[in-house]
């Protein structure tokens, strides 16, 4: 490695863009901004890991030279000094481990910056740090991002899709360099920056969750595929690579399927082992945390993703090996209609047959992955006031990423006609292409539990399009139950109709057996928080038969009927023993009492 053997006096600021961190994606996000004609500062702390640095420059020079290029990149080993090189207002891409290290480097960058530089985060970050972090560091004059970067190692050197998420004069700050480093893509030339200003605070961090997210949802799907063609069909890996590699020529075509065709078919290069690697790869599958917070972030907007949470807790399967070979041993052979046909028995036409359904069913759940997780961004822009574009999203998928597919191309060109289209099961061209491939999917999940194989990816996407597809789904038993042991209220179909009458039960035992009733509130909201407010003795008042009296009641008459309802549901309160004395603080006791529960019938 090339390490100088002196070092400048003074530091001159000339570099255009400034990279901290040198680790594998640090070193490649740096090569490939340097080759687009931008001078770069590269920095990594004095640690065990910092002669990366000097390896980044010896890239530098082998990888210009073969190119006929000029890669321009200074390093730096002094914080001071690397802040210095660059030009105002400076620019710095954080490639280093989320979490505290980034609230560290901030710390010990923030006093060497001046108003108007630009820091962006691109580490695999929770988007309310970025949230945090923007707020903190824009007190200080000082811009950051957080930006979503996706496409590996391979894609940091030859161009990502990007995701950055900050203020507009930050974005309009680096757009030059972004848009110059990322990967190419197009309707009809392969020419379009896969990059956008995704919106503010941690709005990019907060889609390339998702990203992942779906991400992890897509690998799901192909792992089940595997399995079902080897332990179905009885494939080789060399049949099955032929599978994957077919697919990849259609409407499947993706970065995803093309790679897996190569894992099939790569051989093991350990000494004396003869077969394919994947063969000797331990089956439990890691994760980083964004499918995770998928899913946590999901459930907080509202949104069911049940792709991504198979997938997720597929994972989580996998990594209970002990417990999985243990119960294998206990249950091989006791579980009636759950064991693997005999693949020898298939003929040709029958194995082609299940291919064909495999390649429907993988189309129509990888539709139904990029619904959920846009529906969560979507609902997640509104929660948060991004205006998030998600026809950008699509758009900058297509290129450099890892969930690049063909698909996104009728997905981009859907939200581009209808950007506030609620979920993208409602356009026209989608919902003629699930029709043509739900059946497939169907067939695969019943053949996969005929089997006695998990298939909980393609389970939950069945799932989840038979759920949406149903205008009257089974929730208003679910809604009764909840009214009957927890009064939690409900809405009625015909709302024309009488209300139950007060002091009535709907369903269920009378008020003395001490258990919950079932009630209709008219023109209020399924809610869960019912409860909280004035507990079984707020659902015992809301039979007062003087209730509907005072919805209408003048104000002078108000007061009147609030001592009168208070008296008739409450009679156990301590406050009643009070005496006349204390007539006006009961009955400012029993309004404040009366208002929490008209509260709760308003939600």
């Amino acid at each position: 490695m090339t390490e100088p053997a002196t070092k400048k006096a003074k530091t001159e600021a000339c570099a255009d863009f400034g990279v901290f961190g040198m680790g594998t994606m640090g070193q490649n996000l740096a090569l490939n901004i340097a080759e687009r004609g931008y001078r770069l500062a590269a920095y990594n702390r004095p640690d065990e890991f910092q002669a990366r640095i000097w390896g980044a420059l010896d890239r530098a020079k082998k990888e210009g030279a073969a190119a006929g290029k000029t890669i321009l990149i200074d390093a730096h080993t002094e914080l001071p000094d690397f802040v210095a090189a660059l030009k105002t207002p400076r620019r710095i891409l954080l490639s280093i481990p989320s979490g505290k290290p980034v609230d560290m480097t901030l710390e010990a960058l923030a006093p060497l910056l001046t108003e108007g530089d630009v820091v962006i985060d691109g580490g695999n970050e929770m988007f309310k740090n970025t949230e945090r972090r923007s707020k903190e560091m824009l007190e200080k004059g000082i811009h950051f991002m957080g930006m979503g970067i996706s496409g590996g190692e391979v894609g940091a050197r030859h161009g990502p899709s990007l995701m950055p998420g900050g203020t507009k004069e930050s974005w309009e700050r680096v757009k030059d360099v972004l848009e110059a480093m990322s990967a190419k893509a197009g309707d009809v030339k392969e020419d379009a920056p896969c990059v956008t200003w995704v919106g503010p605070g941690g709005s990019g961090h907060y889609v390339k969750m998702v990203h992942n997210g779906i991400e992890y949802a897509d690998m799901q799907f192909i792992a089940e595929a595997y399995d079902l063609m080897q332990n179905v069909c009885g494939f080789t890996n060399t049949e099955m690579a032929a599978v994957f590699d077919r697919w990849n020529k259609g409407r499947l075509q993706s970065y995803l399927f093309e790679i897996t065709a190569e894992i099939l078919v790569k051989k093991d290069d350990q000494e004396g082992c003869a077969g394919y690697l994947l063969d000797q790869i331990l089956d439990q599958a890691g994760n980083k945390g964004t499918g995770k917070w998928t899913v946590q972030e999901a459930a907080d907007v509202g949104i069911a993703v049940p792709c991504v949470s198979a997938a997720l807790e597929a994972r989580y399967t996998s990594a209970q090996k002990s417990d999985r070979l243990k119960c294998e041993k206990l249950y091989k052979g006791k579980v009636d209609g759950a064991e693997l046909p005999v693949a020898s028995t298939l003929s040709a036409a029958e194995k082609e047959g299940i291919v064909v359904e495999m390649e429907k069913a993988l189309f129509a759940a990888k539709i139904l992955a990029y619904a959920q997780g846009l529906s969560v961004i979507q609902a997640a822009s509104v929660e948060y006031k991004w205006e998030v574009k998600l026809s950008e999203l699509a758009r900058i998928w297509r290129g450099g990423c890892i969930i690049r597919a063909k698909l996104l191309n009728t997905i981009s060109a859907a939200l581009k006609k209808s950007p506030h289209l609620s979920t993208l099961l409602l356009d026209e061209e989608v919902s003629a292409e699930l029709c043509e491939a739900a059946g497939g999917l169907r067939a695969v999940v019943a053949r996969a539990v005929a089997a006695g194989l998990s298939a909980p990816g393609f389970g939950g996407a069945l799932a989840y399009f038979d759920g949406m597809r149903r205008g009257r789904c089974s929730a208003n038993m679910i809604q009764a139950q909840r009214d009957f042991f927890g009064a939690h209220t409900f809405k009625r179909l015909d709302k024309e109709a009488p209300s139950t009458p007060p002091g009535e039960r709907a369903v269920g035992p009378p008020a003395s057996a001490g258990v919950g009733a079932l009630y209709s509130v008219e023109q209020s909201k399924v809610q869960s928080g019912a409860e909280a407010v004035g507990g079984r003795e707020e659902s015992a008042a809301r039979q007062c038969p003087a209730r509907q009296r005072m919805c209408t009641a003048p104000e002078e008459e108000l007061a009147e009927l609030l001592w009168a309802a208070a008296c008739e549901a409450i009679p156990s309160r301590s406050f009643m023993a009070a005496g006349a004395a204390g007539a006006a603080t009961m009955q400012d006791e029993i309004c404040s009492w009366r208002l929490q529960l008209y509260q709760v019938d308003a939600w």
